[in-house]
């Protein structure tokens, strides 16, 4: 399982990110994975919870993917970072 970032950009210049998306599918297919449903006329998406978007088809211009990190991998590298930060200090005195 990999995750990506999925942009959808619509023609007035905004932008709307589904970040950490879980995704078994590969290239051109995996924004399906980022939408809750999608018709010929909107695309409904959950970017977070509570916060829900539908796009109309016609002024999404482009979708963007992109990988990025296990975002638990990231939290636990992060944590890691903070610990070793804070086990340095404390040898230091601070």
């Amino acid at each position: 399982m990999k995750y990506y970032d999925v942009t959808f950009h619509q023609s007035n210049g905004h932008s709307i990110v589904k970040r950490a998306v879980a995704s078994e599918k590969k290239g051109f297919k995996v924004w399906e994975d980022a939408v809750v449903s999608c018709s010929e006329k909107e695309i409904n998406i959950i970017v977070n919870e509570g916060i829900y978007v539908t796009l109309n088809r016609r002024f999404v211009v482009s979708i963007t993917v992109e990988e990025v990190a296990d975002p638990v991998d990231e939290k636990l590298k992060h944590q890691g970072e903070l610990r070793d930060v804070i086990n340095t200090l404390s040898n230091m005195g601070f």
